[in-house]
């Protein structure tokens, strides 16, 4: 019968698919010794031999195995020789042990000695008893297997790789077409197959493939180098030379989006790069928009983070705007006091596109917003103190509008309308009551419809005056509609400037608004109205300072009042020139007279009217039973009635219960009293923290929607008529980028890069991202550097 181990090994069935396809040589490649790796047919003869409830056999330790032929028998003479095999080792067995010369003695120690020293490293015959297994293995071919291929591991009954599944990316060792299996790192290899045979065919077939797999083999190389080092570690380290390369497309990115730049500019970019030494892969619009992504994600996870940790009180503030394409979007900022910042800060959230605009899906949109970016509803009700908006009727309706509902989610929160808005609405009121100021407005609104529309108009007139008088007529707009105040101011002022040239153009094509022109009543008014705008100019300016809290801003508002009043008694700085205007060479061709079709304003009553409605719109706050002013003033000393204060201040304190319940802070009432002592005895005092932390968070109440305006601006600058193929979530990608960013210079984009490498993408030296198209000149245009 010859030697037991050929007879075996030659009588072994078919291997599943993997037997049928191998060829003469791939078989001959398997004939190995077992330290070297165990061969397929080894493999089959431990699911042989250990399907029995027989204990293996030391033979397969030390035996050079033959190959195994293409053919072989059938199932039933399989079984046959299987028979035969175990009963023949039985007999094998008996007889080395019990009768064997000395002469064989020693070689049977040879062979057996590494399988009696040979130690499990990962896996134990206690462990695999604890394990459920696959349902074609018993407990014996599991340790065998798991023993001979250290990276298997066996999680209810589905095989994984553990190493696989301990890198899992090959990092700067990928390649085309080389991937890490997903199902090898998850624990979700199982077999194949309707009976036990075929099953477990099926599993050598996945081990050995994965065994001898290029993207395992890359793993083992990576585990290896990492021995004394953690693995992203490691990859970062062999990732120097990718990432400094992936820094350098990174950097112009970053400056393509904080120029406003299209990003398919990093294309020719890129190809600078490439023309001075520099290779890099990520060279598309498509890779520059990824990477704009990545940034500005991580960019806003890190700042709102670090918000949150902070446990920091904030304000948000919203308004709504159309894109150039003409969709309604919605812009969140959020205004917080920071222990580093010695003022608040203003950040830029989102910009979120509507697909309706009301009040229900505009306050859902901002609250989902704010939860994407860590404010859980559970720290709003805690740290949010005050929403501002530009006073949209969706927004600030009393019934159903957004704050309605920010209200019944949050009920103390302050509600505050932007004050630049309220400037000019408290203007527009005052001139609606007053029937007079018509004329004026309806001859600006005119001259705006004849120089703004036709080019031909504007080329007769400004054909005939200096660059100067050119420049200031194209400013003339609409006025006294919802703008602020100074762009009304620019447009009375061009008129202003532009009075003798206007007339003289009129005189020629519009006689009606020559004769206006020439009403002594009409310059009148445009003086006066110039000299209102001048100081609604002033305020509106200083308004929309970064700097400016809500209590700079009613001192603020209390001096333009003031400088109104003393109008009524003085005449103002243009109103003062009119004498003087009207006898100079300027005016010399005007011929003006008194035309009781146009009676002159009233100025007395307008200027009453204005301080009027400032008084109400801009020094009440209707949505407080008192005026919040009082509780804020608690924090200035200027503000106190030193005559009424007594030690301790009574009223103060219970004016501070209130304050804290507003600020959503506690201060000291030790603090408070020490401050209100100190400042009592003396000016320049020391402040308690507590009342230092406390006017920190009342200057964190956002007093205007200006910021929001900026971010429309630029939204305007980034979608242009040519950049409108570009979705909301992008620009606003780019706006984050553009607005949180920091200058270039001082820009590191080592962390941003890392990241990215961490993500699974690509590094700017792999050649399996997408390819820029290049540009293929025709013959013709090449042979023009082909002559000699």
């Amino acid at each position: 019968m010859g030697e037991p181990g050929s007879e075996i090994i030659e009588s072994v069935p078919p291997a599943g698919p993997e037997a049928s396809e191998s060829t003469t040589d791939e078989n001959e490649d398997d004939i190995q010794f077992v330290s070297e790796g165990l061969s397929r047919p080894v493999l089959e003869y431990i699911d042989l031999v250990c399907g029995d409830d027989e204990k293996p056999t030391t033979y397969h330790s030390g035996i050079l195995f033959p190959k195994a032929p293409k053919r072989q028998g059938d199932f039933l003479h399989f079984l046959k020789v299987k028979k035969v095999k175990t009963d023949t080792e039985s007999n094998e067995v008996s007889k080395n042990h019990c009768g064997l010369s000395k002469a064989k003695e020693p070689d049977f120690e040879y062979i057996e000695q590494p399988i009696a020293e040979e130690k499990p490293s990962c896996s134990s015959k206690e462990e695999i008893d604890n394990l459920v297994l696959p349902d074609c293995w018993n407990e014996k071919q599991a340790f065998m297997f798991t023993e001979q291929y250290k990276w298997l591991e066996i999680k209810e009954g589905k095989l994984g790789c553990k190493d696989c599944s301990t890198v899992r990316h090959l990092g700067s060792k990928a390649e085309k077409h080389v991937h890490v299996s997903k199902e090898w790192i998850a624990y979700l290899v199982t077999p194949n197959g309707s009976n036990k045979t075929t099953r477990q065919a099926s599993l050598r077939k996945k081990i050995r493939e994965h065994d001898v797999s290029k993207a395992h083999g890359k793993i083992q190389d990576l585990l290896k180098e990492s021995a004394n080092d953690s693995i992203s570690n490691l990859v970062h380290k062999q990732n120097n030379k990718n990432i400094d390369a992936t820094i350098k497309v990174f950097n112009t990115v970053y400056s393509l989006v904080k120029h406003n730049r299209p990003l398919s500019d990093i294309e020719g970019a890129m190809e600078l790069q490439e023309k001075n030494g520099e290779v890099n892969c990520l060279n598309t619009r498509y890779s520059a928009t990824r990477i704009a992504e990545h940034i500005a994600k991580e960019m806003k996870m890190k700042i709102f983070t670090n918000i949150i940790e902070e446990n920091a009180k904030i304000c948000i503030m919203i308004d709504e705007a159309s894109t150039v394409s003409k969709k309604s979007t919605l812009v969140i900022y959020l205004q917080c006091t920071i222990q580093s910042a010695s003022a608040p800060v203003m950040l830029f959230v989102a910009l979120k596109e509507l697909v309706s605009t009301t009040a229900e899906y505009i306050f859902n949109t901002l609250l989902s917003t704010l939860n994407d970016c860590g404010f859980t509803n559970d720290y709003l009700k805690a740290n949010l103190i005050a929403f501002c908006s530009d006073g949209a009727n969706t927004i600030l309706g009393r019934k159903s509008g957004v704050t309605t509902k920010l209200l019944e989610n949050f009920p103390e929160i302050i509600i505050w309308n932007c004050l630049n808005h309220r400037l000019q609405l408290s203007l527009d009121d005052s001139i609606s009551e007053i029937k007079q100021i018509n004329h004026l407005k309806i001859f600006l609104d005119k001259i705006y419809s004849i120089y703004h529309q036709p080019n031909k108009n504007q080329t007769k007139l400004l054909g005939t005056v200096t660059k100067e008088l050119e420049t200031e007529i194209i400013k003339i707009g609409r006025v006294m509609g919802p703008k602020w105040a100074a762009c009304s101011l620019q447009a009375a002022t061009a008129v202003w400037h532009a009075y003798p040239v206007l007339y003289v153009h009129f005189s020629h094509s519009y006689s009606g608004l020559a004769k206006r022109l020439a009403n002594i009543n009409f310059l009148q008014d445009l003086g006066l109205m110039i000299d209102i705008l001048e100081e609604f100019s002033v305020l509106s300016t200083a308004l929309q300072s970064r700097s400016t809290n809500i209590q700079k801003a009613q001192k603020l508002i209390k001096c333009t009042i003031r400088a109104l009043e003393n109008l009524k008694i003085h005449t103002g700085k243009y109103e003062s020139q009119i004498e003087d205007l009207v006898k100079s060479d300027k005016f010399k061709d005007i011929p003006f007279n008194k035309n009781n079709k146009f009676n002159a304003l009233p100025r007395n009553i307008l200027l009453d009217n204005i301080i009027q409605h400032m008084n109400l719109r801009l020094l009440s706050e209707q949505n407080h039973d008192e005026n919040i002013f009082n509780y804020f003033d608690l924090l200035e000393p200027s503000t106190w009635p030193y005559e009424e204060i007594t030690s301790p201040w009574i009223a103060g304190e219970k004016k501070l219960f209130h304050l804290c319940e507003i600020l959503k802070y506690e201060v000291d009432l030790n603090d408070f009293r020490e401050f209100v002592n100190n400042n009592i005895k003396s000016n320049n005092v020391s402040i308690p923290p507590t009342i230092q932390k406390a006017r920190k968070i009342v200057s964190t109440i956002a007093i205007n929607s200006a910021e929001a305006e900026r971010g429309f601006n630029l939204m305007n600058i980034i979608c242009t008529r040519v950049r409108n193929s570009l979705t909301i979530d992008h620009v606003s990608d780019l706006m984050t980028i553009n607005l949180l960013g920091k200058e270039l210079a001082d820009w590191d984009a080592t962390p941003y890069v890392k990241s990215w490498s961490n993500c699974n993408h690509r590094l700017a030296t792999d050649t399996r991202v997408r390819q820029k198209s290049t540009k293929v000149f025709h013959e013709n245009q090449l042979a023009i550097w082909n002559l000699q």
